[in-house]
């Protein structure tokens, strides 16, 4: 009788150290998950800081549409006067690229409503 209760008391004693080691390891790694996870909030939140402190600036191409839309709203349709070519003379494209530029502009046409 004592073996098996010696037995059972090593058991126990066993089962109680495993759980408290896998305790131990789980908390380990919830605390390196914190961690990491403050210090990604503090890096996102001195980012964002540095966004609002840089002086805002809008591109040229952005600042066109706006003023296109814009202007748009408040007079109405416009007329195209002019058209001039954005592409080089080169053939970096190559052919190819340009022939299907032409296509996809072609299928865009406009129709006029009177």
């Amino acid at each position: 009788m004592n073996e098996a209760i010696q037995f059972s008391l090593e058991f126990a004693v066993i089962g109680i150290a495993i759980v408290f080691v896998v305790l131990f390891i789980i908390t380990g790694a919830v605390t390196l998950v914190r961690t990491a996870d403050e210090r990604w909030q503090r890096k996102e939140a001195r980012d964002e800081q540095a966004a609002l402190d840089r002086e805002p600036t809008i591109d040229t191409t952005t600042l066109v549409l706006i003023a296109a839309a814009c202007a748009t709203m408040i007079q109405g349709r416009f007329h195209i006067r002019k058209v001039r070519r954005l592409m080089s003379s080169t053939p970096q494209g190559g052919g190819w690229s340009m022939q299907g530029r032409a296509i996809l502009h072609g299928s865009h046409v406009v129709s006029k409503k009177r």
